[in-house]
């Protein structure tokens, strides 16, 4: 069986190669991770909603390969006629090559038949869309490598004997293919919770095992915390350290972190920043939303649309830096107003706040705002500073000094409007096309010291005032700090995928259909979409093995009352069940989670559920088989076995092959179009 798992991942190897240098454009999502990979080369910070590690192999790999990270990746189409690409995109075929043999391998272990194994490799070897999705500059083949490595390594410890160097050896290198599956995508964390369900059934049985003594059980906790706890968070942790250390310099992501997190960036002008101590009535301040990715507070010469009532100037949060985003402070008494010496601001005093480049000023009304309709409207008025609707009281909730004077990046507080008792608010609710890419703000009257409605003074601008170096007077962020933050971002992001107005909206119902598919190219035209036959064979397949286990299970529990019954018929049975019912875990785990979610979803996020959903049936298929040949002769059951695989790898296989063209692109707007003969379902975009 070694030699046929050996032949199959060449073959896999080989499908993945094949032509992989064409189509010489990005394809779809390469525009983010080919991208990516140049941030890495050129170490600028930049931002993503997944982990590092993917990321950080496709780099190296176009490092190794020669590509000097000078191309820009703008858009799906650009052409890449002199841009050492082919390597990154082989090193994603050699990854998601690798999950057919280490696949069937797994099934190997846990089934030790033949047929289950051949047929597990050929349903995923056969599959369109993991070819497809393993021939790009994709995270997934990567993420699918070390989700099939994490199961391999958990499988094959069971069969060791406790303790040994096997044992051992598959259990340490289990925990490291964990951390690095959630390494490279948080849904990671799926194949985390199978294996830590497992290991809590493993531990049961070893406690009721009364022949193991409560030493060795202990020893067992501790192997089992040391191996798949302590190990996968030192990994994952130094995957963050390469992350950090090879994006140091400033770029794109620096405005989705806090200020402080961005001390630690060099290049960044808050790194060595030097800047007044203290802020004063007249300075010039940048604002930064404290939320988790919080933006800037900004505001632009365009107005509300006239269906929002009072026709004020917007104010909005922005992310990036920008001219417009900055501000004077402005006092409310007359006395301060006209002095011209510098005067700080402390926790408790009212100020104004005027637009630096319209010089109109912020303002609340007690009206709707525009998405989030409870709480107040805020804008900015060109109307005279002494209108109580421009003042704020700034209520310090850390950082600041002894006598109340209020810092820069350090200092955290609320402005809360003195006329309508409200906090000045944002939440990151995104705003319409009116106000693209940026968010709302408004004044809730909730004015707990919630993080939406917390802000800090990011740079300070002044000639008025001394001036120092403010890592002087302050340490910068922690490792494990800087660590903490980046995840909160990632989480905060990835809640607010959504779907564009004209893009297709995938649901997990679709999935298991293959109903339909995702386009990577359009000339030549490529398209992701599951290999039919696989898909539908998958479901078929479900309904006699749940007859055949609700069957099983009724005679084995009547039997029970029974002395006399031979229950070592039922002992090869249950075996198989506990096989399928793992698999089915895995399964059911990497799936059903996605119902519930809002964000933006596509079919390739039903690849690793599709992969397990192979091995269940590649498991399945062989009982089912077995099952039905027991009521034949031994030799003329093996004729049918024999016949039943083949049958079934053949019309696989042939399904791949007539899809081919999906794969590695065709002509689709061709006269004699090959593929729209095929065209069974009318969502298939051939």
């Amino acid at each position: 069986m070694e030699t046929f798992i050996a032949l199959i991942g060449a073959i896999s190897l080989g499908l993945r190669l094949y032509q992989i240098e064409h189509p010489n454009h990005v394809c779809w999502d390469e525009v983010h991770f080919g991208k990516y990979a140049s941030y890495y080369i050129n170490r600028t910070l930049f931002f993503d909603v997944h982990p590092p590690l993917g990321k950080i192999i496709f780099a190296l790999s176009g490092y190794m390969t020669g590509y000097e990270g000078d191309f820009n990746y703008n858009k799906p189409g650009d052409v890449m006629r002199s841009v050492q690409y082919v390597g990154m995109r082989q090193v994603s075929a050699l990854f998601g090559s690798a999950v057919v043999p280490i696949s069937a391998a797994t099934v190997w272990e846990l089934s030790s038949s033949p047929i289950a194994t051949i047929l597990t490799a050929f349903f995923i070897l056969s599959d369109t869309a993991l070819t497809v999705m393993s021939r790009f500059i994709l995270l997934d083949s990567i993420l699918l490598f070390y989700m099939s490595l994490s199961c391999y390594c958990y499988v094959k410890h069971t069969k060791s004997r406790p303790f040994s160097s096997s044992w051992w050896l598959h259990l340490c290198g289990c925990g490291v293919s964990l951390a690095c599956t959630v390494g490279v995508k948080f849904v990671g964390l799926f194949v985390v919770a199978l294996i830590g369900l497992s290991v809590i059934g493993d531990l049961w049985k070893i406690v009721g095992n009364k022949s193991i003594p409560l030493e060795q059980f202990v020893q067992h906790i501790l192997a089992r915390i040391y191996t798949l706890i302590f190990i996968p968070l030192f990994v994952y942790c130094s995957i963050y350290v390469l992350h950090f250390i090879a994006l140091s310099s400033s770029g794109p992501g620096d405005s989705f972190y806090s200020s402080v997190f961005q001390t630690s960036i060099i290049n960044n002008p808050l790194y060595h920043a030097k800047m007044p101590e203290y802020v004063a009535y007249g300075s010039e301040i940048t604002l930064k939303n404290y939320r988790t990715a919080g933006g800037y507070l900004h505001s632009h010469p365009q107005h509300y649309p006239k269906e929002f009532g009072a026709h004020m100037q917007q104010v909005t949060s922005y992310r990036q830096r920008h001219e417009r985003n900055h501000w004077i402070l402005g006092a409310v008494s007359k006395e301060l107003q006209n002095t011209n010496e510098h005067v700080y601001i402390k926790d408790g005093d009212s100020i104004l706040l005027q637009h630096k480049q319209t010089k109109e000023w912020l303002y609340s009304v007690d009206e709707p705002a525009p998405l989030t309709h409870r709480q107040g409207r805020v804008g900015c008025y060109s109307n005279t500073s002494d209108n109580k609707n421009n003042m704020f009281k700034i209520k310090v909730v850390h950082g600041h000094q002894d006598d109340g004077r209020i810092s820069p990046i350090y200092s955290v507080f609320q402005m809360i409007h003195i006329n309508q008792n409200c906090s000045l608010s944002c939440k990151g609710r995104e705003l319409p096309n009116w106000a693209p890419g940026q968010q709302e703000v408004t004044c809730n009257s909730d004015v707990s010291s919630q993080s939406a409605s917390l802000w800090n003074i990011e740079e300070i601008f002044d000639a008025r005032l001394p001036i120092i170096r403010l890592d002087w007077k302050h340490s910068r962020p922690t490792f494990f700090s800087r660590l903490i933050e980046a995840h909160l971002v990632m989480f905060a992001n990835n809640r607010n995928l959504k779907p564009k107005l004209e893009e297709f909206r995938s649901r997990p119902w679709m999935w298991p259909l293959a109903y339909k598919g995702q386009l990577f190219s359009v000339e030549p035209h490529i398209l992701m979409l599951g290999n039919p036959v696989t898909h539908v064979l998958i479901l078929l397949l479900l309904v006699p093995t749940s007859y055949l286990f609700l069957r099983d299970m009724i005679i084995y529990q009547r039997s029970k009352a029974y002395k006399d019954t031979d229950k070592s018929l039922f002992t090869n049975i249950l075996k198989v069940y506990r096989q399928m019912g793992w698999l089915g875990l895995a399964w059911l785990l990497h799936y059903l989670p996605f119902w519930p979610m809002t964000r933006v979803l596509y079919p390739h996020h039903y690849l690793p559920a599709y992969v397990f959903s192979c091995m269940f049936t590649g498991v399945s298929a062989d009982h089912l088989l077995k099952r039905f040949t027991s009521l034949f002769k031994p030799s003329t059951a093996s004729v049918i076995q024999y016949f039943g695989v083949v049958l079934l790898c053949a019309s696989t296989a042939a399904s791949f092959y007539i899809l081919s063209p999906i794969v590695y692109g065709y002509d689709s707007d061709a006269e004699d179009n090959p593929m729209l003969k095929y065209q069974v379902n009318t969502h298939w975009d051939f």
